[in-house]
């Protein structure tokens, strides 16, 4: 929310706001700092002294920057692509996370926000949120059965057939995730886009989504993924070379179907030039 007012006398900038706000000196000055206090729409320095005619704006709430562009919004969906090195959700630090980004983005438009479903926190793409808790649980209770196609590309060590699907049974310890003879079953679909003979980029289809499947399934193929500092090893790119590019599901509602889509990484593409 943003308060103006016009100035019609000559006077000092922290008297008047103390004058006619309920922030003290201490506040103000922060306020100040942050950029939330503007004269004519531009950062001021103490001392200060307001012109007849300026106008003064205080942004109550300081906006959070956020770094995800967004695919698609109406009244029920936000779908954003989220980049790579943010957590979706919290895991009890005090840290910034796609999550706290959507929700003062939303927040501040007066919407509430819920989470669909997550992504790795060094995966970046697509991440959908619901508006309305409604709409969250219908998305995720059908979840399985109303997503039509999760795609993937990534940057792997080695070379494998020109396409392929990876099947096993998935269990998950206190470190890892792993292939065993029992588990949650998980599906991978995947064909070589491109080569040159020690790296190879491939364009991944989800038929399951099972907790780092990908870069599990990857690994266990002999050829991890890139970036992977948890399968793989970290030094071999500069980030973990897994993007969702592509998720497309029907609404149980409407029965429409809603595909979402955002551009290969460029550093993806340039890897093989």
């Amino acid at each position: 929310m943003k308060k103006k007012f016009l100035i019609s006398q000559k006077t000092e900038l922290i008297s008047f706001l103390l004058e006619h706000t309920d922030y003290s000196r201490k506040k103000l000055k922060s306020m100040i700092s942050h950029q939330q206090i503007l004269v004519d729409e531009q950062p001021v320095k103490l001392p200060m002294l307001l012109e007849i005619g300026s106008h003064v704006s205080i942004q109550t709430e300081k906006k959070i920057a956020h770094s995800f562009p967004i695919l698609y919004e109406d009244d029920r969906f936000l779908v954003v692509d989220k980049p790579s090195g943010l957590l979706c959700v919290s895991n009890g630090k005090n840290e910034d996370t796609l999550y706290r980004q959507v929700y003062q983005y939303l927040h501040e438009k007066k919407e509430k926000v819920f989470i669909v479903h997550r992504l790795d926190k060094d995966t970046s793409g697509i991440v959908l949120f619901a508006k309305t808790e409604e709409v969250k649980n219908i998305l995720q209770e059908h979840w399985n059965t109303i997503v039509k196609q999760r795609k993937y590309v990534a940057i792997v060590k080695g070379t494998c057939p020109k396409q392929g699907t990876i099947q096993s049974y998935l269990q998950e310890n206190n470190t890892f995730v792993y292939s065993a003879r029992t588990g949650k079953l998980a599906i991978t679909n995947y064909c070589v886009k491109k080569t040159n003979g020690k790296y190879s980029l491939l364009d991944i289809d989800l038929k399951t989504g099972r907790k780092n499947q990908i870069r599990v399934h990857m690994k266990e193929n002999g050829t991890p993924i890139l970036g992977d500092r948890k399968y793989g090893k970290a030094n071999d790119f500069p980030r973990l070379a897994l993007h969702a590019y592509l998720l497309s599901f029907v609404y149980p509602i409407d029965q429409k179907i809603y595909t979402f889509q955002t551009q290969i990484p460029e550093e993806f593409e340039k890897f093989f030039y």
